[in-house]
């Protein structure tokens, strides 16, 4: 008998960033004055289940929508226009707001998804750490691998990425980095608390052993220390590079996005080869493909992988699940923006967002 795998929405869409903030307030303005909005869909979940033949099968039950405030989703109500300002928005980052919701995920898997197997579609990639959380509690942290694909890799502090910024903006033909979106609040936000969001997520769920270093597996990055970064002596560089390189000596494979993907097929492979977990999860920030096949990531600043390696991942992911006595216990398919969904540039390029995660689920579920 096939698993069940329950999928569901989860669109919380926090982002203090000048851009998103732009989208959200343009959104607000078009519905106000009566026109037509480009993007059809209310959130990444409703797009999925619309356009995906793969979710219309008999083993994919459909649970619906997460609860989210309605002022915290991609397209928020009219009424929400009051707190469309970066200081709201800094606000509920500031005090944990993206932590909270995690709980709240963790309970919801524990009390509608489990037994079943979890699918999550949404923005937000730190409520991946709500499901790891009661995917820990059920099987044990020492026995699931997780695999990232991500064009970040999300266990950074924030003041290590802040200090990086810094010295970006001091010697700024030296240094290129890779989250530019931080220079945009960096007059306005000197100091930023240290709490739990999209970027730093990772890092807590490996200081609360929710997960193991050495059961994890990060594909795609590209803020990956540079030669050039690492030669450098800063200590607001240097304390990035170290502390960024120090997980790879505790056991985290770290694969960044080579611009040459033969080099990260073989690492991928090689570090399934050290999976010897009973259990793996798969998580998906499709910004691993930003400006490539993907049009539609939350954060697009840098060219990701592109569909052809991305595919290639999941056959190798399909290959090994079918040779090795390994179950996936559960998936997710983060930061999305809706906004961009199946959007067709002046050249011609399209988003094909749903199109690859598509393929992706019809090969591994």
């Amino acid at each position: 008998m096939a698993k069940v795998i329950k999928v569901f929405g989860a669109a919380l869409d926090p982002s203090d960033a000048p851009t998103k903030l732009a989208i959200k307030q343009g959104y607000l303005n078009a519905k106000a004055a009566g026109m037509k909005v480009k993007s059809q869909y209310t959130d990444p979940y409703e797009g999925f289940i619309t356009e995906s033949r793969v979710l219309k099968g008999p083993n994919f039950e459909k649970t619906g929508r997460f609860p989210i405030e309605s002022w915290l989703r991609p397209k928020p109500e009219p009424e929400d226009e009051i707190f469309m300002t970066p200081l709201d928005f800094r606000l509920f980052l500031d005090s944990n707001g993206c932590k909270e919701y995690s709980e709240d995920i963790e309970t919801y898997i524990e009390e509608k998804i489990l037994p079943d197997i979890p699918l999550m579609i949404g923005a937000e990639h730190s409520l991946t750490g709500g499901v790891l959380g009661a995917l820990s509690k059920k099987y044990g942290a020492g026995n699931i691998t997780v695999v990232i694909l991500d064009g970040h890799f999300d266990a950074i502090p924030t003041n290590l990425r802040l200090d990086l910024v810094k010295y970006s903006k001091e010697h700024k033909d030296e240094v290129q980095i890779p989250f530019p979106e931080m220079l945009d609040a960096f007059e306005q936000y000197a100091e930023i608390p240290q709490v739990y969001n999209c970027g730093t997520f990772l890092y807590y769920l490996l200081e609360e052993k929710t997960i193991l270093p050495q059961n994890v597996i990060v594909f795609g990055c590209m803020d990956y220390p540079s030669d050039e970064m690492q030669g450098i002596q800063d200590p607001r560089v240097k304390n990035y590079v170290d502390f960024y390189l120090s997980y790879k000596e505790r056991g985290i494979k770290i694969i960044p996005n080579y611009k040459d993907n033969e080099k990260m097929k073989e690492s991928f492979k090689e570090a399934l080869e050290s999976v010897s977990t009973p259990y793996i999860y798969l998580s998906i920030d499709v910004d691993v493909s930003s400006l490539n096949a993907v049009l539609a990531a939350r954060f697009m600043e840098f060219i990701g992988v592109d569909a052809e390696c991305l595919l290639d991942v999941a056959q190798i992911l399909k290959r090994f699940f079918e040779t090795k006595e390994v179950e996936l216990i559960g998936i997710d398919i983060m930061e999305v923006e809706v906004h961009f969904l199946n959007a067709k540039l002046k050249s011609g390029k399209v988003d094909r967002t749903i199109e690859v995660m598509e393929k992706y689920l019809n090969l591994l579920v």
